[in-house]
């Protein structure tokens, strides 16, 4: 059985995080304070010996990645992209204001917001939601996001040696798929900009260690 820890950090901040728009597949660079948020957390991790470092293939997870690197004292031997490891497909609600797409959402299930929806329901239930009403049919489901998250855990298991320390850059809504998945309350918690997420990865399980570390504002 190979067993790994996989630190998981989501990218610096956008210009189209500083609006609140949902982002998802939009190919958007860190602005400058996103790049100090990376720095700041690769300063966090220098002393960190990662064996292999993973990120999604959209820019601000590679950037975020590589200004990492350059702050680790140990560089990593291998390092590649998984699309598997994405932020989530917003379909029709791409690049429009977060709370406004989740107010109508909420509102035509009789709730407020999206965490009222994770309260009174589930995360999963807002994310299918969403899929539901999306007239382009092209928002993620919950389940089709947990099945490219196994995918892409599955190619690092193959890449990884037990008891390998794995970097992982990605996104924050898939990040916080994937804790809400392992049993992190997530309502009015989500995943700050190069914050850190921690889990132990076997071929059997993943089990949630640590959930949205802030590193810097």
């Amino acid at each position: 059985m190979t067993e790994i820890k996989l630190d998981i950090v989501r990218h610096g901040q956008t210009f189209l995080n500083t609006l609140n728009r949902a982002q998802g597949w939009i190919d958007f660079d860190l602005n400058e304070h996103g790049r100090e948020q990376a720095a700041a957390t690769g300063e966090a991790l220098k002393n960190r010996q990662y064996n292999l470092v993973v990120s999604s293939d959209l820019k601000r997870a590679m950037q975020t990645r590589d200004i990492i690197i350059q702050h680790l004292i140990d560089k990593p031997k291998k390092v590649y992209e998984d699309p598997n490891f994405r932020e989530v497909f917003f379909g029709y609600y791409e690049g429009l204001p977060s709370d406004m797409n989740w107010r109508i959402i909420a509102q035509q299930h009789g709730y407020q917001d999206h965490d009222d929806i994770i309260r009174h329901e589930s995360l999963e239930a807002g994310r299918n939601m969403m899929h539901d009403m999306d007239p382009t049919g092209q928002a993620e489901s919950y389940e089709h996001i947990a099945a490219r998250a196994r995918a892409g855990m599955r190619k690092i298991l193959r890449n990884a040696k037990d008891g390998d320390h794995v970097l992982l850059v990605t996104h924050g809504t898939f990040i916080r798929t994937i804790a809400d998945a392992l049993g992190a309350d997530t309502v009015g918690n989500f995943p700050t900009n190069a914050g850190l997420t921690q889990v132990e990865v076997t071929d059997k399980h993943i089990k949630l260690i640590e959930y949205n570390h802030k590193f810097s504002d």
